[in-house]
C-alpha cells in the first residue's frame, strides 16, 4: 500500500500557492540576419518581460490541485493489481536490456534526457525544415519561441505542470531503485541521468507532450510528426531504465492536460499564437515557400501511417487491461487539442473526433468519468473528416 498522508496533506495544503510563476530573464536580442537577405527576413522581436512574468489562469489546473486529479488512480490501480505492479517492471527491463544493443538508440535516450527538448525533438519537423528550425535557434532567431518552449524554465511550463507535486505525492520508486541488479545503466561521461526522485509520472515525458501539443498548435502541418516525436521521448525514459510505462502514460496525460489548459486560457493562447506565427515566418523564409508547401517537399520523420502504428503501439505498451470497454468520455477542454487541426469544426464536431479515434477503453489509468489516457491525438491528427449537413461528423484514418 501507498501509505504517505502525512505527506499528501503537507503538499496539498501548498496548492493553494502554485499559480506563482517563475519569472524568466528576457531573451537575448536575435541575432542580424545576413545583409544579402535583410529585406526579405523577417525580423522577430521578444515577448516584453511582461508578458512573461505576469500570473496566468493557465498557471494551474482547472481544479486548482495542478495535475494531480487527472493520474489519481494510480495508487488503487498499483494496490489493487500486483500483476499490473508487476508486468510494469518487466516491460521497462525488456527494453532497458535490450538496448545495450542499439548504441544508437541509447545514444537518443540521452540526448532526450540531457539536452533541450525543443532541439531534439525538433527531427520531427523533417529532414530540411528541422535543420532550418536549428540554424534559427542557434542564431538567437526564435525569441518567442525560445520563451515559450526552450529549456527546463520555459514559460509555457511552471509548477503546476512539473509532475513535481504528483511525483512526492505518489512517491514511487524507480526501476532502477527497485531492481538495481536488472537496469543497465547507460551514462555519458561527466551526465547523470538516474537521480533518486520518486517515478511516477514521467516529468520528461510530460513536457515533452505539451511541449510537442503546443508546437503542434503553431505549425499544424507537422503536428502528428510532434506528437509522435513526445512518445520517442517517453520511450526514451524506459530505454534508460528510469521509468516505468505506466509513468510514460501519466507523462502523456499529465502534458496533454497542460497544453489544453494553455490553449483555453485567452491570454496565454495570445502567447502561443505569435510565438506560432514567428516560427513560421522563419522557416517559410529559410525555405523559401509555404510551409505546407515546404513539407511536402521534405523528408518526413514518419509517415502518418506510421505514426498511427506506433501510437497505438504505446498506448498502454502491453499492459494488462483493467477493465472492459466503455463509452468514451472527453475530458473538458481536451477537445481545444484539435482546434489548430480542425478551425473549420465545432468544439462539439472536435470532441466527435477524439471520440471516434479514442483507444479502446479499460486500460490502464482510464477514467469513466473523463479519459485523458485514451486520447489518441496522434491519430486523431491524421483522421480525415467530413461533415454531413446535419453537422454529424464522419471520421476516417
Amino acid at each position: 500500500m501507498i501509505h504517505r498522508h502525512r505527506r499528501r496533506r503537507a503538499i496539498l495544503a501548498g496548492l493553494a500557492a502554485v499559480t506563482a510563476v517563475t519569472a524568466l530573464a528576457a531573451p537575448a536580442a536575435p541575432a542580424a540576419p545576413a545583409e544579402t537577405a535583410a529585406a526579405a527576413a523577417p525580423h522577430p522581436e521578444p515577448f516584453p518581460l511582461a508578458a512573461l512574468t505576469r500570473i496566468y489562469e493557465s498557471d494551474n489546473s482547472a481544479t486548482g490541485r495542478a495535475y494531480l486529479d487527472v493520474v489519481d488512480g494510480f495508487p488503487a490501480l498499483i494496490d489493487s493489481r500486483p500483476d499490473v505492479a508487476a508486468q510494469n517492471l518487466e516491460i521497462v527491463v525488456a527494453i532497458n536490456n535490450a538496448a545495450a544493443s542499439d548504441p544508437a538508440l541509447v545514444d537518443r535516450a540521452l540526448a532526450d534526457a540531457h539536452d533541450d527538448l525543443l532541439v531534439t525533438m525538433s527531427d520531427a519537423l523533417g529532414e530540411e525544415l528541422g535543420g532550418h528550425f536549428r540554424a534559427a535557434l542557434a542564431e538567437g532567431r526564435l525569441p518567442k519561441t525560445e520563451a515559450l518552449l526552450a529549456g527546463a524554465l520555459a514559460r509555457g511550463g511552471g509548477v503546476a505542470s512539473s509532475t513535481f507535486i504528483e511525483k512526492y505525492l505518489l512517491g514511487y520508486d524507480r526501476p532502477f531503485v527497485v531492481a538495481p541488479d536488472r537496469i543497465v545503466r547507460y551514462q555519458r561521461p561527466g551526465e547523470d541521468a538516474y537521480g533518486t526522485t520518486p517515478a511516477f509520472p514521467s516529468g520528461h515525458t510530460n513536457q515533452a507532450v505539451w511541449k510537442a501539443t503546443l508546437m503542434a498548435m503553431m505549425l499544424p502541418e507537422v503536428g502528428s510528426q510532434l506528437i509522435a516525436r513526445a512518445g520517442e521521448v517517453g520511450h526514451s525514459r524506459m530505454v534508460l531504465g528510469v521509468h516505468y510505462p505506466l509513468d510514460v502514460i501519466g507523462g502523456r496525460m499529465t502534458g496533454l492536460a497542460a497544453a489544453a489548459d494553455r490553449w483555453h486560457d485567452p491570454l496565454f493562447r495570445e502567447l502561443i499564437v505569435a510565438a506560432g506565427d514567428e516560427v513560421r515566418a522563419e522557416l517559410e523564409y529559410r525555405c523559401d515557400g509555404p510551409l505546407a508547401d515546404c513539407v511536402a517537399a521534405d523528408t518526413a520523420y514518419l509517415s502518418d501511417t506510421q505514426v498511427r502504428a506506433v501510437s497505438a503501439e504505446r498506448a498502454d505498451h502491453g499492459l494488462p487491461t483493467v477493465g472492459g470497454d466503455r463509452p468514451m468520455v472527453v475530458p473538458p477542454r481536451a477537445a481545444g487539442l484539435l482546434e489548430a487541426r480542425f478551425p473549420e469544426l465545432t468544439e462539439a464536431q472536435r470532441t466527435e473526433v477524439l471520440v471516434a479515434t479514442a483507444f479502446p477503453g479499460g486500460s490502464v489509468l482510464d477514467d469513466p468519468a473523463g479519459s485523458w489516457q485514451r486520447i489518441d491525438l496522434a491519430r486523431a491528427w491524421t483522421a480525415e473528416v467530413t461533415v454531413a449537413p446535419d453537422g454529424t461528423v464522419a471520421v476516417t484514418g
